[in-house]
């Protein structure tokens, strides 16, 4: 496969954290790649470092050793500026917590993204309108997250990630605050957008929620096994 061809490019990834003097080491030689267009959960108990494993993908945290590649570009030498910018850029984050501001409205948090990016008001506008309809949240646009239910916070969540239109949306646990039907609901989105071409990567510890993903990375001790 062409390195074009590649959204996430992991090779011989370890993370280690100090702790009382020595080194836990979290993440122990992982190697493993996404394509563009792919749908691909990353499955694990809690401790299997499937969560430190996101934090790097998303840019969040950095690796110990090994290598990075995110659509084709080294992250190696960024300084934490540059990993903010990239992340903006690339990467549409779900959260299972939401993380919604609770004072504004659907679409202020919408648009987020791109007045980061230094769209004009009325561009962030348009688009997040736009999106928020793609959610099925044309009613609920004016309202704030107190006011929505979890499904219908989480659709935001997803609209507020597809807006900047990245290379990259990263789902950690989306279903995870959820009804079973509502989670249904937000895996059939997600489902959908990777049907129209988008690159997703799931993290949960739930087998049935990444058998909806067409690949499966499964971590146990820090490896994939």
């Amino acid at each position: 496969m062409d390195a074009r061809d590649k959204v996430i490019a992991i090779r011989n990834l370890r993370k280690s954290y100090a702790m009382g003097g020595q080194q836990l080491e979290v993440l122990k030689g992982i190697d493993f790649h996404v394509a563009r267009g792919e749908f691909v959960a990353i499955l694990g108990p809690s401790g299997s470092g499937k969560s430190t494993l996101m934090n790097i993908i998303g840019l969040i945290d950095t690796k110990t050793s090994g290598e990075y590649d995110l659509d084709g570009i080294s992250v190696e030498k960024f300084s934490e500026d540059d990993l903010a910018g990239l992340r903006n850029l690339k990467i549409g984050f779900i959260f299972q917590k939401f993380n919604l501001l609770g004072r504004f409205t659907s679409q202020h948090n919408v648009e987020i993204p791109l007045i980061l990016r230094g769209k004009t008001k009325e561009e962030a506008r348009e688009k997040s309108v736009d999106m928020l309809e793609a959610v099925g949240l044309k009613d609920r646009i004016h309202h704030k997250p107190i006011e929505l239910s979890g499904g219908q916070q989480q659709r935001v969540a997803i609209a507020r990630a597809l807006v900047g239109e990245p290379q990259l949306i990263l789902a950690d646990e989306p279903t995870g605050n959820l009804d079973t039907q509502s989670g249904e609901e937000i895996m059939d989105i997600l489902s959908a957008l990777n049907r129209e071409g988008n690159t997703i990567v799931l993290i949960t510890h739930e087998p049935e929620i990444a058998r909806r993903a067409h690949r499966i990375v499964q971590l146990k001790d820090g490896l994939v096994v």
